[in-house]
């Protein structure tokens, strides 16, 4: 890593440039939603995880970019690529699908990638959540 790249942000809006500094000010924010997973047939490292920022516009991330959020990859984990064959279980050809497939393909560790995602969003609204409700029993 570079010192250019090491004071880049993480990700920058498109639309109205809003800034997050690192992955997690990124994923956590509640003001960006995750819409799903578009793949790419052919080349798995050109998965992306597309999001909505409330102003509207959609973001998109390389999921290589996120991959670090899960474990490392089991040895001998699956390295074929079901998507389009008929093993296949459908749900990356849904951006919308953001469920987790069970089949021994590639793309079934970006399908982990979502509900991780998914999970770290709702524990930290639940967090927030908690926060508020404490601040208001204060002032009762």
């Amino acid at each position: 890593m570079t010192v250019e790249s090491a004071t880049l942000p993480f990700q920058t809006c498109g639309a109205c440039k809003r800034t997050w500094p690192t992955c997690d000010t990124f994923v956590l924010d509640p003001d960006v939603r995750l819409l799903g997973l578009q793949a790419v047939i052919t080349h798995p490292d050109f998965n992306v995880m597309v999001f909505e920022h409330s102003c509207g516009s959609s973001v998109s991330i390389l999921t290589p970019r996120l991959r670090h959020l899960l474990p490392q990859p089991e040895p001998g984990e699956a390295t074929v690529r079901l998507l389009g064959t008929e093993e296949c279980r459908g749900h990356c050809r849904l951006l919308e699908d953001l469920e987790a497939c069970d089949a021994p393909c590639i793309n079934a560790r970006d399908r982990e990638l979502i509900l991780l995602i998914r999970r770290m969003k709702n524990a930290a609204r639940m967090s927030e959540d908690s926060e508020l409700m404490n601040l208001w029993k204060q002032r009762r």
